[in-house]
């Protein structure tokens, strides 16, 4: 707009795909990758299938069980994934005890998972996309960096405390029918099945252990970006020699309407930043509580955001 004429359309248009292909739609894509190879070769499923075979028989401890393994999951690989792991396990069990729709136990278990994989997905900055986009923004509008282990510092113990208050709530409002899943003689079969952990297994802890090291240490070197970690690690994944999946397989897993979801909010942010559309909304919507103190600032704008969810999904009420 110095010349005095509008921008052409190619110029909004190009200026849109600049900011759609952010660093948090890379991240994203990535990170399906890496979750595919949680799944395809059966670590998370073996990690899955140990924790039950540990909690033993009892019915109300289960329900804390599979939350309390989801939210684990989540804190490093994408909810989804997490999330479908123990659904899986979840089912079988359900259909060998012969439980009915309308189980009281059932409602609490899998009502309990996708909880537990939201609330784990906010234990680190890697654990969600919608972390990411935070990240981002809060570093764009306000010029701070947000390091990985000062996210975990607050994060991990909002998991700690929220995941047990989550399955005690479902237990009281579905207690569970059975005193008993029965014996765990098919969780063991299943371990039994897949044998000792193989090369490919081992190639994906080395890989993922060498990830959060450097995420953690990118507390202390910038050099170390979250985003370019997690880039890195997948790549390392395609390399010949480790070869844990293929381009084409990456392809059929990943979920490319949130990729669009995630670019076009990120554009969209800049667009209403560059024009001031995000100041005059923050202004319209919040300018009275600019005298309130921190906390109730934070409940108020907290639970316009929770009320803002209910009919939107995440990105957009971002």
């Amino acid at each position: 707009m110095v010349s005095g004429r509008p921008p052409t359309p190619g110029a909004i248009f190009g200026a849109a795909a600049a900011n759609f292909m952010s660093s948090v739609f890379f991240f994203v894509l990535v990170m399906f990758a890496i979750a595919y190879a949680w799944v395809k070769t059966g670590l998370a499923r073996r990690f899955a299938l140990w924790l039950i075979a540990r909690a033993g028989t009892d019915a109300t401890r289960a329900v804390y069980v599979f939350m309390i393994g989801t939210g684990m999951i989540s804190m490093v690989v994408s909810d989804v994934p997490a999330a479908a792991i123990f659904m899986a396990i979840a089912v079988g069990i359900l259909d060998k005890l012969g439980l009915r729709p309308g189980s009281r136990f059932g409602r609490a278990v899998m009502i309990g998972i996708p909880i537990a994989a939201l609330i784990g997905g906010v234990g680190t900055p890697a654990g969600s996309s919608i972390n990411l986009l935070g990240l981002v923004m809060i570093e764009q509008a306000g010029g701070e960096r947000v390091p990985f282990l000062h996210w975990m510092a607050i994060g991990i113990p909002m998991v700690a405390v929220l995941l047990p208050v989550a399955a005690w709530v479902l237990v009281k409002f579905f207690p569970p029918e059975i005193a008993s899943i029965g014996d765990l003689e098919e969780i063991h079969d299943d371990r039994r099945r897949i044998g000792p952990v193989s090369t490919a297994e081992w190639k994906v802890i080395a890989i993922m252990g060498a990830m959060l090291t450097l995420w953690i240490a990118s507390t202390w070197l910038p050099v170390f970006d979250t985003f370019l970690v997690a880039v890195v690690g997948a790549v390392a994944m395609f390399l010949p020699g480790i070869g844990l999946f293929t381009w084409k397989e990456v392809q059929q897993v990943t979920g490319w309407d949130t990729l669009m979801v995630i670019g076009g909010v990120t554009s969209l942010g800049q667009a209403s930043s560059r024009t001031g559309l995000a100041t005059w909304l923050a202004e319209s919507a919040l300018g009275g509580l600019a005298d309130w103190n921190a906390v109730a600032l934070i409940a108020a704008i907290s639970a316009f955001t929770v009320v803002m969810h209910l009919i939107l999904p995440f990105a957009p009420v971002m």
